[in-house]
Parts: structure tokens; C-alpha cells; sequence
């Protein structure tokens, strides 16, 4: 398994994918560095939940759709997959390294962010930049998006029956666009995709709904979509 992840590290240093995520997760900070310099954003704490907040709630859904499409898609759309299982790798071992590896960019993407986000208030001038404040919200975003990533299973069978990037990134948009008009209401704890970063934050005490019901649902939306796409994967044929 370390010997797969690496050669996937190694396809993703050479990936203009990784390139154009990358370039997503410093849009963030760009755009907060810019509000702050109209005037807005006057804290550091602030500026560090806004950042979680458009972040886990908005980016990263197109972001991550793009990332799982490029992970468990490319092997089908470059007609790598018979290559690959002809070495002693299995279907199942495959599927979760690919996982696993999606947990792995991610936590890259985040660190990014956040690294930009302190970058970006301490260029714009903030002043009560500390260490403490930081590291809590560095936790925050870390949890929100490993649960961010668990809700994202259902995308990873859509990969496996349309690997298209296209398709990917359309869905993405959708999710997004659905996030914003749900986002805030009272049903935001009981959408997989919201509620990840009400659990990280733990603004999910503001809403009626309790953390474990959301939790259940997230880790229930994992648990069928990843089974489902196992079956799949593991009983469709690989084409010559």
C-alpha cells in the first residue's frame, strides 16, 4: 500500500491537476487579503473563520469533486486500470488508496489555505496575530474537512460510473450553489455537506439538531456510498 501511495505522490507532482487545486485553495486567502485591504476582517480570529468558513462551505466542494475525479476517473479515461491490476495490487486495495490518497491531498490543500489565510492578515496588517488563536482554528478546518471528506464518498462512485472530469466539476458547482442556499437555514445540520464544518466549529450548538445526529449522517452517507462503490468496482470488468 506505501509503495502505491507513493507512486501516486509521485503522479501528483507532475499533475497540472495538483497545480489548478492548489491555485483554488490560495484563491481563499487572495480574496481575504483583498478584503482586508477595503477595510474588512479587522481580527485575526475573524478573518481565520471566514476563511473556514467559504472554505468548507464553498471551494472545497468544487475542489474536492475535481480531486476525486482525478484520483478513482483517470485510471479509466487513460486507460490505465488493466496496467495496474496486473500487479499485485487488488481491487479493494486499490479503491482505498485512492482514498486514502484523497485524505492525503486534502489535508495538503487545507494546510495551504490556512498558511495563506496567515500570510494574507499578516501582510494586510492585522495586529493581534496569535499563536494559540491559530492552532485552534488549524484544528478546526482539520476536522471539518476530514468529516468534509467522509461525506464525500457518494462523489467517488459517481467517478467510478461517469469518470469525466467535466461531470465532475459540474456537480461540484451544483453542490455548491445548493450549500449557499441551504447554508444557515435550520436544515444545515442534517446536509453532509454543511454540517462538517458546523461540527469542526462547533457553531452546530446554535441549531436544534445534536452533533451525533450529524455525525450519523455523515458517517452513514460514507458508509453506503463507499459499499456501493465497492460492489461496483469490484464486480465491473475492466475493458481491454
Amino acid at each position: 500500500m506505501m509503495t502505491f501511495i507513493q507512486s501516486e505522490l509521485i503522479k501528483l507532482k507532475h499533475s497540472k491537476i495538483f497545480l489548478l487545486t492548489v491555485l483554488g485553495a490560495l484563491s481563499i486567502p487572495a480574496l481575504l487579503y483583498i478584503a482586508l485591504l477595503t477595510g474588512e476582517y479587522a481580527t485575526f480570529q475573524g478573518l481565520l473563520d471566514y476563511c473556514a468558513t467559504y472554505a468548507c462551505a464553498l471551494f472545497y466542494i468544487i475542489i474536492f469533486t475535481i480531486i476525486i475525479a482525478y484520483l478513482f476517473g483517470r485510471e479509466y479515461t487513460e486507460h490505465t486500470l488493466k496496467t495496474v491490476l496486473t500487479a499485485p495490487l487488488s481491487k479493494t486495495k486499490l479503491l482505498f488508496g485512492k482514498y486514502l490518497m484523497f485524505f492525503i491531498w486534502t489535508f495538503i490543500i487545507t494546510t495551504i489555505t490556512f498558511t495563506g489565510t496567515v500570510l494574507a492578515a499578516y501582510f494586510g496588517g492585522i495586529s493581534d496575530i496569535t499563536l494559540s488563536a491559530g492552532l485552534n482554528s488549524y484544528k478546526e478546518m482539520l476536522i471539518s474537512v476530514f468529516l468534509l471528506c467522509l461525506s464525500f464518498s457518494p462523489f467517488v462512485f459517481l467517478s467510478l460510473v461517469m469518470p469525466n472530469m467535466v461531470f465532475s466539476m459540474v456537480t461540484g458547482a451544483i453542490f455548491s450553489i445548493i450549500n449557499l442556499f441551504v447554508y444557515s437555514t435550520k436544515y444545515t445540520p442534517y446536509i453532509p455537506w454543511c454540517s462538517p464544518y458546523l461540527i469542526g466549529s462547533n457553531e452546530i450548538s446554535n441549531y436544534s439538531c445534536s452533533t451525533a445526529t450529524s455525525l450519523a449522517i455523515i458517517l452513514a452517507t460514507f458508509a453506503i456510498a463507499m459499499t456501493i462503490s465497492y460492489i461496483y468496482f469490484t464486480k465491473k470488468d475492466v475493458c481491454l
